[in-house]
């Protein structure tokens, strides 16, 4: 079985000030330990991901970059399990001494509990054949 690359399309990402700015007012908003996430219902095939890190966070431009290629490294992992939706990540300070199996953990219960995780992976032939 050959694997299956796993693409950051550059249409998965937000990329308006007001695609950013929708968000702000989300139906679902949920905080963690390692993160912030909006999210709200979206249209198209994909889902759409934002990530704010600003220097509020740290003024280390090192920790800024860690904690952004951390979280889209989740999205992008989780990308074929996420239901079509517009989304934003927003990291909090605790995600700078945090592992990425931590952030991918974190990011798959929040968007678990906002109900838009497909549970199996979809096209996963070990998902589609019964237990023997």
């Amino acid at each position: 079985m050959a694997l299956q690359r796993l693409h950051l399309r550059k249409s998965s990402k937000l990329q308006r000030k007001s695609e950013f700015e929708r968000l702000k007012s989300a139906p679902f908003r949920r905080a963690g330990s390692l993160m912030a996430v909006s999210v709200a219902p979206g249209e198209g095939k994909f889902a759409k991901c934002g990530v704010i890190c600003s220097r509020k966070f740290s003024l280390l431009a090192v920790e800024r970059n860690r904690a952004r290629r951390m979280m889209w490294e989740s999205f992008r992992l989780l990308g074929r399990r996420i239901l079509p939706c517009r989304m934003v990540l927003i990291p909090r300070r605790r995600i700078k001494n945090a592992a990425q199996q931590d952030v991918m953990r974190e990011l798959t219960q929040i968007l678990d509990a906002a109900g838009v995780l497909r549970i199996p992976f979809p096209e996963d032939p070990a998902a589609s054949q019964p237990d023997s």
